[in-house]
């Protein structure tokens, strides 16, 4: 869907200061609307429960497991991305899945996003 076809929705959202509500403002006012925010939260399930109770709307990441109630839609328009990036503390000792995990993602550096 567009994003646009939310703006007179109501909206639950995180709280100010997570990069997720940012990202959330940005997309918004990229769309040409500032989000009516019914309620503000510090968890994405907690905001998934207030929308599966008909609370409101929430660009959220695809959830671990769907949860009943809750209708997934891809945002269209604007493109809605999100980067996370991984950090590690050299010279500290590894175990060995630590090691394996940092040596997995450095063999595929630059080809873990989509083009």
């Amino acid at each position: 869907m567009r994003l646009d076809e939310a703006a007179g929705d109501l909206f639950v959202a995180l709280e100010p200061g997570y990069g997720l509500r940012r990202i959330t403002d940005d997309l918004c006012a990229e769309a040409g609307f500032v989000p009516k925010v019914a309620f503000e939260g510090e968890e994405a399930e907690t905001l998934r429960g207030l929308v599966a109770a008909g609370l409101g709307v929430a660009l959220l990441p695809p959830p671990a497991v769907p949860r009943p109630g809750v209708v997934e839609l891809t945002v269209s328009a604007p493109r809605a991305v999100r980067y996370i990036g991984v950090a590690w503390l050299d010279g500290h000792p590894d175990t060995a899945p630590v090691a394996a995990f940092k040596k997995f993602l450095l063999s595929r550096r630059g080809q873990l996003l989509p083009r």
